[in-house]
């Protein structure tokens, strides 16, 4: 038997912004930079201010839910990137460009640091039941807009009585 001594090199990937982000991933060198150029990134997917995109979103995989491991933030970075560039792979689920998710995605990505930035579960409420139901980010200058947006979205098979974030009542359909 013949025993050999080898030596292995390999290129890591640090973040700038986020130093405890450190991958040896060469497909996830992109994702770094990318944060590292917009940093209001790291925010989002490291902390609970965005109900749609931040840390706990349903948007993300079980695993990097929650998780502030490396492989976990670079995941949920990973992702949002895909979402806000409209990737083949959400266009292809999402079934068009300008979905509700890659919209809803953009929409966090360019209102995060805006004043009263909060997020929330908007659901439709027919008679009887709720439907529809989607976590979206707004702020109180936007609210209305995204409201018209998730009103777009939600399935008109039903007849709406009123949508509801968070259980509490913010608009009310009237009966024509």
């Amino acid at each position: 038997m013949k025993t050999q001594q080898c030596t292995v090199t390999y290129w890591s990937f640090e973040s700038e912004v986020l130093p405890e982000v450190v991958t040896t991933h060469p497909g996830l060198k992109d994702v770094i930079a990318w944060a590292d150029e917009n940093s209001v990134v790291w925010d989002i997917v490291t902390k609970k201010r965005s109900k749609a995109f931040g840390l706990g979103s349903c948007v993300y995989i079980g695993w990097a839910q929650r998780s502030q491991s490396p492989d976990a933030i670079l995941e949920r970075v990973r992702t949002f990137k895909e979402l806000i560039e409209g990737s083949e792979q959400w266009r292809r689920v999402c079934e068009a460009d300008e979905s509700i998710f890659v919209w809803r995605a953009r929409f966090t990505f360019e209102h995060y640091k805006d004043k009263g930035f909060t997020g929330g579960l908007f659901q439709q409420h027919d008679s009887n039941y709720p439907r529809s139901c989607l976590v979206l980010d707004y702020t109180p200058e936007t609210l209305d807009m995204v409201l018209d947006r998730f009103c777009a979205w939600m399935d008109h098979s039903y007849e709406t009585k009123r949508i509801t974030i968070d259980g509490k009542t913010v608009r009310t359909v009237k009966e024509v």
